[in-house]
C-alpha cells in the first residue's frame, strides 16, 4: 500500500492514467490518500493505491521469464512486455511454463516455417510458441508422459488461429524428423498434409471479418494430433467444433462480413460456374452479404483477393479428399443461402398474412435443393399445421422462418466439413494401439461489448470454465516452486470461480436450466425468462439485478469484469428450431448430400435439445478432457486497437492481460511471496545496509561463500524486518531465492534509496577516475585489436607461403607436387608431417596411404565406440568423418541435430547424407527407450561431465578387469606381457636379453631429425623423447617406430633379441626404389630365410577380406602376420576375438 514514508518526493513512480493505464512518472508530492505526479511536462492528481513504487532494476526487456523481474506487480509486467516488444521486437514472453504472445502484425523472421527444424532438437535461445509444442511432444515421446493440451486463448485479433497453425506444423516437422522408415514417413507427411490444407476450408466457412478482426474465428475448436508413444510419429488427428456464430449468416453489423466462402465464390467463380448456380452476380447484389456494407477483406496491411482465396479453396477441397461432386454440393447450398435471403414477404391486404412476392426466386432455391417447389413454398408460408387446423404465418413470422433455414442449412454444412476433414485425417490403420494425442484448443476470448447478447453469454460462460482450470494450474505451480525452495506455503486467497460456474450452469436451477425451461414453455418469453433469473438470482454475489423494472437484462459478475446483458431474442436463438415439415422438405432432397445436412423430424412428444444444453454438454465433455491431460497455456494479445505494428497501447493491453487471467495470477502471487530474488542477486543489492556486525564480517569486496550466502541474506532481512516491526510471516529463505513480502521488500528500498543518497556526494570523484581508467582501457583494447587483426591477415598469407617453402624444399618436382596436393587434402596435419611423409615414401600412392591410415588412427581415438559403429555402418570415409570431429559432432546427439545442409557443408556426398540418415533413422526407437531408462533411473539428472566421468571410471574398471585377465593368461599359456599399456607377446622360450628396455626403444625421429633418439610407447603411441610435446609429429614418429624404417643413409637401431626357432633383423637402409622398402622386417629359420614387408597402408579392405589395418595392429603386438590373416579370417574380422585365439595358442 501507497504511504508517505515509502515514497520520497523526486523518486520515479508508476502510475494509472485514466486514459492510457499504468505511465512512469516523477513523485512531486505524496499524501495519505492522493499524490501529485508529474510526466511530461503534466501534473497528475493520482489515489494513492493508484501509485507503485519504481524499483530500479525490478524489471529489464532482457528478462525472458516475467516471474524473473524482482518486484512482480502488475506495472512492472507490462512494461518488460512494452519494451521486448517495442524495443526488441520479441512477441513471446515467458510467465512461468506459460507463453505470453503479442501479435506482431506483420511477418517475423523467427516464425518461418524454415526456422522449425534447428529447434526440434530442444534449442531455445529465446522463448517461442513452438517450446510448448516441444514440451508437449518430449513428455509423450521421451518420457512416457500422459496426454497432452495446449490451450490458446485471447481476445479477436490476438493471433489465436494462426499460433494454432504455427503449432500444427512444428508438431508435423518433429513427427517427420522422428519417423523411422518410410512408411512412416509417408503417414507423417500425408497427415501433415491434410491437417495444413484443412485450415484453408476452415477459414473460408469460420472466419469474418469483424470491427476487431480481419480474419476473425467465429467458432472455436479442438484438435488432437495423435502420435505413436514409441516411434513418435504422428497417425492421425481429429477435431471438435464448439458454438459456430449462426446470426453471421444472416445479418452483421456495420463494417463488418459474413462468412468469407460467400465472398470468395463469388468473386472467384467463372461466368460459367454462375451460370450453373442460378446466375450469380456480386456481394453487392445479395441482402445477407450488404448488409454490413464492408466488401474488402484485410490482413497485414495489405487487401487480400478473394479471387485468389477461392483457388486456395478449391485445392485445399482436392488436397483433403472433397470430390468434385460433392463440391458441386456445397456450391449449391451456399448459393440457396444466397437467393434464399433476396427473398422478400408482404403483408396480403385480405388475409393479413404474409405472401411470397418474388416466386422465381423460390422456385430457384428448390431447384438448387433438388426439393418440390410447390411443397418448399409451402413451407415457407405455413407457421403450424394440425390435423385440425393450419396455422399461416404473418410476414415477421415467414422472415423468422427464412432464416432459420438459412441457419440450418448452414450449420448443417460446416458440420459435414468437420465429419469429412476428419474423415481424411483419422488414424492411420497401420498405426498401433499405443498412442498418444496433443490437444490444441484454439477458443474464443471473454468478450464485453456495448450490447451483449446469448452468443456473448455463451463465449464469457466458456472462458469462465477455462478460468478456472486455469487457476487451479497457476496455484498448483506456484505451491510446487515453494516446495522445490523448501519453504512453507504461504496462505494464499485462491481465486475460486466456482460459485459464479454453479449459478451458470447446475442442473436445473442455473441460468442455463432456466433458459431452457422458458424454451420448452409453450407460454415462454425473453421477458419471463428475465424475470426468473431475477427471482433465483438477485441477492447472489455474481449475479447483478439492474434498477430498472423493465425485464430485459442483468449483469453477471465475471472474473474478469461484470458484463451486461440484454436477454432480447434469448429464447429464439436457444431453441433455433427448424419447423417439422421443413425438415421434412429438405429430407426429401432428391440430392442426398443435401437431405443429409439437415436431420428429419423426430418424435414430437419429446423434448428437442436447445442449442444452451447441447453447448453445456459439449463444454463439459471439454473439461472432462482438459481435466484428464497435463495442460499447457499460451495467451496471446493484440497490441493496439489500431492494428498498427510495434506499437504497444498499456491501457487496451493491461485490459487483455485481466481477462486472460494473467493479472490475477499476478495478484495471487503478491499474496504470498511477489519478490522472488536470488541469493547473490539480494546481496549484491542489499549489503550496503547489511548491519555493522555482518558488514565488519564481509568487508567491501569480500563476499561470502556460496554455503554462507543464505545466512548473510537472513542477518539482512531479520534485522529490517524487526527495524519495521513488519507482521510475520514477512520473509523466508530458499534453497537459491529470498522470499519476501512486497511491504518488507519496499522498507529495504526505501533504506537503500536513503543509503545511496547520503553515499553519492563521496562517489564523484572515484566515479570521475573510473570514468578515465575506464577511456584509457578502451583506447588500449582499441589498439590491440587492430594489431590482432593486422597479426591474423600476416598469419593467413604466412601459412599461404609456408606451402609453398615446404614444397620448395622437396628437390624433386614429382614429390613437390605430391606434397602441394597433399596439403590440400589433408587440412588438418601439420605442414611437418606431411612434409615427412612425402620425402620418405617412393611414390605418391604411399604417401597417402601412410597420410589415411594415420587419419583412420586419428578418428578411431577420436571417436566413443558407438559412434564409430554407426560411421562404420554408415560407410563414412575418413575425410567425412575428419570433418565431423572438427565440428565437434562426436555424440549420437549432435549427429541426430544435424540437417542436411549441415551435411553438405561438411563436404557429405548425397550417398553418405542418405546412408547416415537411414542408419539414425534405424537407431532412433532404440535411443528413446535407452532414454527412458535413463530417466527411470535417475540419470537425467547429471550433467555431461558427470556422465563422462563415470563413464571413464567404468572404462578404467574394463582396462583393470582386461589386464588382470591377460595376466592371466600369461600365467595359463606362458605369455609375458610389457610394462606398457599395449602388451606386446613375446613366445616362450624367447629371450629378453639385447632387446631393448621396455619403457623406451632407440629409433630415428622424422620430424625433429634425430638418429638413434630415445622413443617412449605410451598409451597412444609411440613419443619421441625430444618433441612429444607436438602431437601431429608423434604420430609419425609412433608410425614409423612401429614398422622399423630409418632415413635413408642412417645406421638401423639395434635388432630384437633372436627367438628359439626364428629371428627377427632389420633390412639394411636403402633406397626406397628397391624391392623391399628400407627397415622391413626379414624372418630367419634355420632353413630358409624370407622377407616380408609390411604391407601398405590403404584405407578399404586387404587381400582376402581381412582388414590391413587390423593386421598392422595384431603385428604391433608382437603376432606374425600370417598368423594375424588367419586368426582375422576365422573371425570375420573381429581384432578382439583374433586377438584372444592368438593369446591361447589356438593358431
Amino acid at each position: 500500500m501507497a504511504s508517505r514514508d515509502i515514497y520520497q518526493p523526486g523518486s520515479q513512480v508508476f502510475y494509472i492514467n485514466p486514459q492510457t493505464g499504468w505511465n512512469v512518472g516523477t513523485l512531486k508530492e505524496a499524501g495519505k490518500k492522493t499524490m501529485k505526479v508529474e510526466d511530461k511536462g503534466e501534473v497528475f492528481t493520482v489515489a494513492a493505491e493508484d501509485i507503485h513504487r519504481h524499483m530500479e532494476g525490478s524489471y529489464d526487456e532482457r528478462f525472458e521469464d516475467l516471474f524473473q523481474m524482482a518486484d512482480l506487480h502488475q506495472s512492472t509486467l507490462l512494461y518488460c512486455l512494452k519494451r521486448r516488444y517495442e524495443k526488441l521486437g520479441m512477441m513471446f514472453t515467458r510467465m512461468g511454463e506459460i507463453i505470453i504472445s503479442i501479435n506482431p502484425l506483420c511477418v517475423k523472421d523467427y516464425n518461418h516455417p524454415s526456422k522449425m527444424a534447428p529447434h526440434t532438437g530442444g534449442n531455445w535461445a529465446h522463448p517461442h510458441a513452438w517450446e510448448v509444442a516441444h514440451k508437449a511432444y518430449k513428455k509423450i515421446v521421451v518420457m512416457d508422459g500422459n496426454n497432452q493440451s495446449i490451450l490458446i486463448s485471447g481476445e479477436s485479433g490476438a493471433g489465436k488461429t494462426e499460433t494454432a497453425k504455427t503449432l500444427i506444423d512444428y508438431l508435423g516437422c518433429m513427427s517427420y524428423s522422428h519417423s523411422c522408415n518410410g512408411v512412416q514417413k509417408a503417414v507423417a507427411e500425408s497427415v501433415n498434409k491434410k491437417l495444413k490444407a484443412s485450415n484453408p476450408i476452415l477459414e473460408s466457412f469460420g472466419n469474418a471479418k469483424t470491427l476487431r478482426n480481419d480474419n476473425s474465428s467465429r467458432f472455436g475448436k479442438y484438435i488432437k494430433l495423435y502420435f505413436e508413444k514409441t516411434s513418435g510419429v504422428l497417425t492421425g488427428a481429429e477435431m471438435v467444433h464448439y458454438l459456430l456464430e449462426k446470426s453471421r449468416i444472416v445479418t452483421q453489423n456495420p463494417g463488418e462480413r459474413g462468412y468469407h466462402v460467400f465472398y470468395e465464390m463469388l468473386c472467384g467463380m467463372s461466368p460459367e460456374q454462375k451460370a450453373k448456380y442460378g446466375g450469380l452476380t456480386k456481394p453487392q447484389d445479395y441482402a445477407c452479404l450488404s448488409k454490413g456494407n464492408q466488401f474488402i477483406r484485410e490482413g497485414h496491411g495489405r487487401v487480400t483477393d478473394d479471387a485468389v482465396e477461392f483457388k486456395n479453396l478449391c485445392q485445399a477441397f482436392k488436397d483433403t479428399g472433397i470430390t468434385d461432386d460433392e463440391q458441386h454440393s456445397i456450391f449449391s447450398v451456399l448459393a440457396a443461402i444466397l437467393w434464399l435471403q433476396n427473398l422478400k414477404f408482404e403483408t396480403d391486404d385480405s388475409t393479413g398474412k404474409a405472401k411470397i412476392v418474388q416466386h422465381d426466386l423460390v422456385e430457384k432455391v428448390a431447384k438448387l435443393l433438388k426439393v418440390d417447389a410447390t411443397k418448399f413454398k409451402e413451407c415457407m408460408l405455413v407457421k403450424t399445421r394440425t390435423k385440425i387446423m393450419t396455422q399461416m404465418a404473418d410476414k415477421n413470422e415467414a422472415c423468422d422462418m427464412r432464416d432459420a433455414l438459412s441457419k440450418a442449412l448452414y450449420s448443417g454444412l460446416f458440420d459435414w466439413l468437420v465429419d469429412r476433414l476428419n474423415k481424411a485425417i483419422k488414424l492411420d490403420e497401420r498405426s498401433s494401439g499405443d498412442l498418444r494425442y496433443v490437444g490444441l484448443l484454439d477458443i474464443f476470448g471473454f468478450e464485453n461489448f456495448k450490447i451483449n447478447s446469448f452468443e456473448q453469454f455463451c463465449i464469457n460462460f466458456t472462458n469462465e470454465s477455462l478460468q478456472n482450470h486455469y487457476n487451479k494450474y497457476t496455484f498448483i505451480q506456484d505451491a510446487q516452486e515453494c516446495e522445490a525452495e523448501g519453504i512453507a506455503c504461504p496462505i494464499v486467497e485462491y481465486p475460486d470461480n466456482q460459485p459464479c460456474l454453479d449459478m451458470l450452469q447446475k442442473d436445473k436451477t442455473g441460468v442455463m436450466s432456466i433458459l431452457d425451461d422458458q424454451c420448452n414453455f409453450r407460454l415462454g418469453t425473453d421477458s419471463s425468462f428475465t424475470e426468473a433469473a431475477w427471482n433465483a438470482y438477485g441477492d447472489h454475489k455474481f449475479f447483478v439485478k439492474p434498477r430498472s423494472t423493465v425485464p430485459d437484462r442483468f449483469s453477471i459478475k465475471h472474473y474478469a469484469a461484470t458484463v451486461e446483458y440484454k436477454t432480447a431474442q434469448w429464447l429464439e436463438k436457444n431453441s433455433d428450431t427448424l419447423k417439422e415439415d421443413m425438415q421434412a422438405c429438405i429430407a426429401a432432397s432428391s440430392e442426398k448430400f443435401i437431405g443429409s445436412l439437415i436431420a428429419p423430424p423426430g418424435d414430437s412428444t419429446k423434448k428437442k435439445p436447445t442449442v444452451g444444453w447441447k453447448f453445456k454438454k459439449q463444454l463439459e465433455s471439454l473439461k472432462e478432457e482438459l481435466n484428464s491431460t497435463d495442460s499447457h497455456f499460451i495467451r496471446t494479445v493484440k497490441p493496439n486497437p489500431q492494428m498498427k505494428a510495434g506499437v504497444v497501447d498499456n491501457a487496451y493491453v493491461m485490459t487483455q492481460l485481466t481477462c486472460a487471467g494473467v493479472i490475477e495470477t499476478i495478484m495471487m502471487k503478491r499474496q504470498g511471496y511477489p519478490v522472488r530474488q536470488p541469493h547473490k542477486e539480494f546481496w549484491l543489492r542489499y549489503r550496503i545496509i547489511a548491519p555493522k556486525k555482518l558488514k565488519n564480517k564481509y568487508p567491501h569486496g569480500k563476499q561470502p561463500s556460496p554455503a554462507d550466502l543464505p545466512d548473510a541474506c537472513r542477518e539482512i532481512a531479520k534485522f529490517w524486518v524487526w527495524v519495521m516491526n513488519s507482521p510475520s510471516p514477512n520473509f523466508d529463505i530458499g534453497h537459491s531465492k529470498v522470499f519476501t513480502k512486497s511491504g518488507v521488500s519496499e522498507g529495504l528500498e526505501l533504506q537503500r534509496h536513503r543509503k545511496v543518497k547520503s553515499l553519492l556526494p563521496k562517489c564523484i570523484p572515484y566515479l570521475l577516475r573510473w570514468i578515465k581508467s575506464f577511456l584509457k582501457k578502451k583506447k588500449e583494447l582499441e589498439e590491440r585489436r587492430k594489431k590482432a587483426q593486422q597479426g591474423i591477415q600476416a598469419a593467413t598469407t604466412r601459412s599461404a607461403n609456408d606451402v609453398r617453402q615446404q614444397s620448395a624444399g622437396l628437390q624433386d618436382g614429382d614429390k613437390a607436387k605430391t606434397f602441394t596436393d597433399l596439403a590440400r587434402l589433408f587440412p588438418h596435419f601439420d605442414l611437418p608431417v606431411i612434409f615427412g611423409v612425402v620425402q620418405n615414401a617412393r611414390d605418391k600412392k604411399i604417401a597417402m596411404d601412410f597420410l589415411l591410415d594415420m587419419q583412420k588412427q586419428r578418428v578411431r581415438e577420436a571417436l566413443p565406440l558407438t559412434v564409430q559403429s554407426l560411421f562404420e555402418e554408415a560407410k563414412l570415409s575418413e575425410a567425412t568423418q575428419e570433418a565431423l570431429i572438427q565440428q565437434r559432432v562426436t555424440s549420437r546427439q549432435a549427429l541426430f541435430s544435424l540437417s542436411p545442409a549441415d551435411m553438405s557443408r561438411m563436404g557429405f556426398t548425397v550417398e553418405e547424407r542418405d546412408s547416415l540418415q537411414a542408419v539414425l533413422l534405424r537407431q532412433q526407437s532404440n535411443w528413446i527407450v535407452n532414454q527412458r531408462l535413463n530417466l527411470l533411473m535417475g540419470n537425467d539428472g547429471r550433467s555431461d561431465a558427470e556422465l563422462k566421468r563415470d563413464m571413464d571410471a567404468l572404462e578404467l574398471a574394463a582396462a583393470e578387469v582386461k589386464k588382470d585377465l591377460e595376466g592371466h593368461l600369461a600365467g595359463k599359456y606362458g605369455t609375458t606381457l610389457k610394462s606398457s599399456t599395449r602388451p606386446s607377446v613375446v613366445r616362450k622360450g624367447s629371450s629378453s636379453r639385447g632387446s631393448s628396455s621396455s619403457s623406451s626403444e632407440v629409433k630415428w625421429c622424422v620430424v625433429c631429425g634425430k638418429r638413434d633418439q630415445p622413443m617412449e610407447y605410451r598409451s597412444s603411441g609411440w613419443k619421441c623423447v625430444s618433441c612429444k610435446g607436438k602431437p601431429a609429429s608423434t604420430q609419425v614418429a609412433a608410425y614409423y617406430a612401429s614398422k622399423g624404417y630409418t632415413q635413408p643413409g642412417a645406421p638401423s637401431s639395434s635388432p630384437a633379441a633372436p627367438e628359439t626357432n626364428r629371428t627377427y633383423t632389420k633390412a639394411p637402409a636403402g633406397s626406397y626404389g628397391a624391392k623391399l622398402p628400407a627397415g622391413s622386417y626379414q624372418q630367419s629359420t634355420p632353413s630358409t630365410t624370407r622377407s616380408s614387408a609390411p604391407p601398405a597402408p590403404s584405407p578399404g579392405g586387404g587381400g582376402g577380406g581381412v582388414d590391413p589395418a587390423a593386421v598392422r595392429r595384431l603385428g604391433d603386438m608382437g603376432f606374425p602376420e600370417s598368423k594375424a590373416r588367419q586368426a582375422l579370417q576365422r573371425t570375420g574380422g573381429d581384432s578382439r576375438k583374433a586377438c584372444e585365439l592368438l593369446l591361447q595358442g589356438a593358431i
